[in-house]
């Protein structure tokens, strides 16, 4: 009896373990039933659900809450101030009556002052004294007697020398600087040629050919013995060049004339100057650096209790750079085609002519980068969260079965 008690109770656990996994199966079917259905009518309205994924996207990244708006209107007011000031600093005047040439040339007047020395103020051969290196004047602008060695046959004296190149101009320049010559390019040759001045410093004279190697010897010397002069000459190259940079004829780019003819030099340099390359170079630069900025403080403000992913957020941040820069580039456009437009209309080739100087080039090519940078950041990350919010629509939740 006490077995088949004991058998009894066996039989009756088993059944009551089979009737459980019965009623637990009876739940996964149902549950699986009702999962399946639902994941069937998502297949169904397939479309619907992508459409509704992307609405909600685009709702979570868009712009038009106050924190966004003014980040975005600070940003366009920051490029269209870039822009206005690029155009005034770079707005070209002519030689000697300039905004820039007049800042630049007070400014070397407050270093200069510091540097007078009444004991060195004699003129030698191939060494100019620290009184005439701290005049406002540069030996390579002289032209009085470069006619009978027929120097600047043809074109502007700038065309013709190497002290008004924007990069050898750093190692002919200050040369010349030190030692009163000036080194011109006769393609194939350089020759350099000594400049006198009257007692005052004034009154500049191409004199007689000189030796180009013996001037950099000299240069060599002196900076051995006088680097203060040779440092001076040096800030005195940079500041000219600066100078002419902004002017009608403008400065040629790095060693036009050892390639091209002094002529064909300065017709290029109509279209493309040194000066445009800086625009257009600093244009974009400080447009990334405003883009930077922006991109750094929205980013700092980020606030993980209220708002919504760091990725999605993200988003927001791209597209807050890239709508800034096309208001801003938009504006330009519009007033560069406004003064183009008005000055074909009306026959005015100096309206013509002060719209296309006003063509903000490097934005151009930021806003460009950002856009497509943007739209493929937008692009990834609306994939990903796609990919996320399909996979929670049809398997995101936790199953019995």
């Amino acid at each position: 009896m006490r077995k088949y008690k004991k058998l009894n109770e066996k039989v009756n656990k088993q059944f009551e373990k089979i009737i459980n996994r019965s009623e637990e199966v009876n739940k996964n079917m149902k549950e699986f039933i009702e999962v399946n259905n639902r994941m069937l009518d998502n297949f169904e309205n397939l479309d619907k659900v992508l459409e509704d994924i992307d609405r909600e996207f685009a709702k979570k990244t868009g712009i038009l809450n106050k924190k966004d708006q003014i980040f975005l209107w600070t940003a366009v007011a920051l490029q269209v101030s870039r822009i206005y000031i690029i155009s005034e600093i770079t707005k070209v005047e002519n030689a000697g009556k300039g905004k820039l040439e007049d800042s630049l040339k007070n400014f070397q007047k407050k270093i200069f002052k510091n540097f007078e020395d009444k004991k060195d103020q004699i003129n030698q051969e191939y060494r100019a004294s620290l009184k005439q290196i701290l005049t406002d004047k540069v030996p390579y602008d002289a032209t009085n007697g470069g006619g009978k060695f027929e120097l600047f046959k043809g074109a502007n004296h700038r065309f013709a020398t190497l002290g008004h190149d924007p990069i050898l101009g750093f190692i002919f320049g200050t040369a010349n600087i030190l030692t009163n010559t000036i080194t011109t390019v006769q393609i194939p040759l350089v020759s350099t040629y000594h400049v006198k001045y009257n007692e005052i410093y004034g009154n500049p004279q191409i004199t007689e050919l000189a030796s180009t190697v013996l001037m950099l010897s000299k240069v060599g010397e002196r900076i051995k013995e006088d680097k203060i002069a040779v440092a001076l000459a040096l800030i005195k190259q940079v500041i000219h060049i600066g100078t002419d940079l902004y002017t009608p004829k403008g400065i040629q780019i790095p060693g036009a004339n050892l390639v091209l003819s002094k002529k064909n030099a300065e017709n290029l340099t109509k279209y493309v100057s040194t000066g445009n390359i800086i625009k257009v170079t600093f244009s974009a630069i400080i447009t990334m650096v405003i883009n930077f900025i922006i991109s750094i403080l929205h980013n700092l403000l980020y606030d993980e209790t209220n708002d919504i992913s760091r990725e999605l957020y993200n988003v927001r941040t791209q597209k807050i750079l890239k709508v800034s820069n096309i208001i801003a580039e938009s504006l330009n456009i519009a007033y560069v085609g406004a003064n183009v437009g008005i000055g074909m209309y009306t026959r005015n080739t100096a309206l013509i002519k002060e719209g296309v100087k006003k063509i903000d080039l490097g934005g151009y090519i930021v806003a460009v980068h950002q856009i497509l940078k943007s739209s493929s950041v937008r692009e990834k990350i609306r994939r990903e969260y796609l990919e996320n919010r399909l996979y929670d629509k049809f398997l995101g939740e936790e199953y019995s079965f």
